[in-house]
């Protein structure tokens, strides 16, 4: 009995002394923290993002913060918003669970009058993404802390807290390298857009798609709404324009919030608008930003009117 336990002993002691070994390379050489912990990426431009919110002062309140995946950061530039203010954190398969997690961040360094979640259908299912809460622990500008370690710990996978556990450290002793890989198709515009020059599509075949909000997302999506609402912020919910557009019954939490449907825009049906069925390239985001922003503001109008 005694010898297992220090063969065990003797195991654990190997493994930890190897990981040591291993993180103090890759804190010395990229490419081995490339390899053999994650590769730092320019996808959704996470970096960059965060570097700038964290220069936002709560003070200089918003007057939209966007949240949501893949669709909400190639499709919505704030930009267009003038004379208005808005920014986006949406980043890469940010689903409704990861966001409720990415609103604290973004409420460290910011305020907003308007609180707006894309609700792309297809991230209904109730689970959190593995993938978006990866990209925050590695690429994220802001301190590797509270709600980024809690969305890692969420996905109860040791790997992933393994590695938010080295950019941590990383962080702590001041090891910032840059992107291993540049992703030459997509243009950093500043807040939060990502413009996609890429070829778009031709056409498309689509299926009939039906999907239902599971309870467990219409949750979250209420706990976020009732956050927005203690912050002083109303929430609109925004289903992004998708070629292929699925069916849905309305769920229970979209009930006295405001939404706006991107299907609505004019272009929202022209395929040469995407580069797949749902992702936007940079000509496409330019004509529905153009519209949503203008959707926006007549909402805030009417809004006003209403009170």
């Amino acid at each position: 009995m005694n010898s297992f336990l220090s063969r065990i002993l003797l195991f654990m002691c190997s493994l930890l002394i190897s990981w040591g070994v291993l993180w103090v390379a890759a804190l010395n050489f990229q490419s081995i923290e490339t390899y053999f912990i994650a590769e730092r990426s320019e996808h959704g431009a996470v970096k960059m993002k965060t570097a700038e919110l964290m220069e936002r002062s709560k003070s200089d309140t918003l007057d939209f913060l966007f949240l949501g995946s893949s669709t909400c950061y190639r499709g919505v530039d704030p930009h267009y918003l003038d004379p208005l203010k808005g920014f986006s954190v949406c980043s890469f398969a940010q689903r409704i669970e990861n966001s409720s997690y990415i609103l604290d961040v973004a409420l460290e360094y910011t305020s907003t009058h308007y609180l707006v979640i894309d609700i792309y259908p297809q991230f209904w299912n109730g689970t959190l993404s593995n993938k978006s809460a990866f990209e925050w622990a590695v690429n994220s500008s802001t301190p590797k802390r509270g709600a980024i370690i809690d969305m890692v710990l969420a996905t109860g996978e040791p790997y992933y807290m393994a590695v938010a556990g080295y950019f941590w450290l990383a962080e702590r002793l001041g090891v910032d390298y840059p992107p291993y890989h540049r992703i030459e198709q997509d243009h950093y515009k500043g807040l939060g857009f990502v413009a996609s020059d890429v070829k778009p599509i031709e056409s498309v075949v689509c299926d009939d798609l039906f999907v239902e909000m599971s309870h467990k997302t219409c949750e979250v999506l209420r706990g976020m709404i009732a956050k927005a609402s203690l912050s002083g912020a109303q929430t609109i919910l925004l289903n992004p324009p998708q070629l292929c557009e699925e069916s849905f019954p309305t769920p229970d939490c979209f009930s006295d919030v405001l939404y706006i449907d991107g299907n609505d825009w004019p272009g929202a049906k022209t395929p040469t608008h995407y580069y797949d069925d749902h992702h936007l390239v940079d000509h496409g985001a330019a004509s529905y930003s153009a519209w949503l922003s203008e959707e926006l503001k007549a909402l805030i109008r009417s809004n006003e009117c209403f009170e």
